[in-house]
């Protein structure tokens, strides 16, 4: 198979495994559906922040995330179960988390849906989110637009670029660079509009809970061989509350996550917010468990010498 085809069966992936989940959470929402219920009560209620693994498949990294801790009791045939999943929906962390504690205080009465064959399985909200039917649909969409566009797109603009390169057989690496080149662009600068409006985003006082250099493990390449590193990063974890909700953070600016091999390289990181020190936190007031300690968006300028690269690389061949 030519090697185009496998690159665009790689990005047909994408929207075939946003199809997957939605079609396997629907499967999940309609055996819910035929749930019998019983009544219940909130006995906990409140903010919990947990580990989530980051890093990826290559890697054992792991965040702090907010999540909202909805505890309720129910009893079927005289025995007492407790359960603390609210939505039949999957929680990732750092999302809705004051409006679901808002929405289930403790000691509110609930009804509660459980499985008749689990009867410690059960929910409170059985329904997916309103429209998500439709955000499914459009991001499905739009991949699929794109991915059609770019194969008779690239085609195009490779018979294009033929009668323009001294050596029309460089032609189709010439329209990958410049596909390329566009595609990262084109992300650079949406990031760049994430982060501009980060520095409009309300502050909130916070402190520096801990600071220090995380070690973790990370799948190399070396040659043919894979094989797991000792990776070390700078770990600034913060807290800060909001609207009397507390919220925990560890991300310290708008460049990501930088790691090395070696601990003397990313000790610096962590020396500018020492343990304990008052600290604002720069806060989405759509989602207050969304932060950030620096929000400057200079230092993604260097991104842009990707495209640029890239382009000066295509103009090369090309010439």
């Amino acid at each position: 198979m030519d090697g185009i085809w496998i690159v665009y069966l790689f990005l047909a992936a994408f929207p075939g495994l946003i199809v997957f989940a939605a079609v396997y959470k629907y499967v999940e929402v309609r055996q819910a559906a035929r749930w019998p219920s019983v009544p219940g009560r909130v006995v906990r209620s409140g903010q919990e922040t947990r580990r989530v693994r980051s890093g990826g498949p290559d890697s054992d990294d792991t965040e702090p995330r907010n999540f909202a801790k909805i505890v309720y009791e129910y009893t079927i045939a005289d025995r007492k179960y407790r359960c603390d999943r609210v939505s039949i929906g999957e929680d990732l962390g750092n999302f809705q988390v004051a409006e679901t504690i808002a929405r289930y205080p403790v000691g509110k009465p609930v009804t509660v849906y459980y499985d008749p064959n689990e009867r410690s399985k059960a929910v409170l909200e059985r329904d997916l989110p309103p429209g998500i039917w439709k955000g499914v649909t459009i991001i499905v969409l739009v991949l699929a637009g794109l991915i059609v566009g770019s194969i008779v797109g690239f085609r195009k603009l490779g018979d294009v670029m033929s009668a323009f390169v001294r050596d029309p057989t460089q032609a189709p690496f010439v329209t990958a660079c410049i596909g390329f080149g566009l595609l990262a662009a084109f992300f650079i600068y949406g990031i760049q509009r994430h982060v501009g409006r980060m520095t409009a985003w309300p502050t909130a006082r916070g402190r520096i809970e801990e600071s220090d250099v995380r070690e973790f493990q990370a799948l190399s390449q070396s040659g043919s061989h894979r094989r797991w590193t000792t990776m070390y990063r700078p770990d600034v974890v913060y807290s800060y509350e909001v609207a009397g909700v507390r919220y925990i953070g560890d991300k310290r600016g708008t460049t990501g996550r930088f790691s090395a091999s070696m601990t003397a390289f990313v000790r610096g990181g962590t020396a500018r917010y020492p343990t304990g020190e008052m600290v604002e936190i720069h806060y989405n007031p759509e989602n207050p468990a969304e932060s950030v300690l620096d929000p400057r968006a200079w230092p993604l300028l260097l991104l842009w010498l990707i495209p640029a690269a890239v382009f000066a690389l295509g103009y090369v061949v090309a010439r």
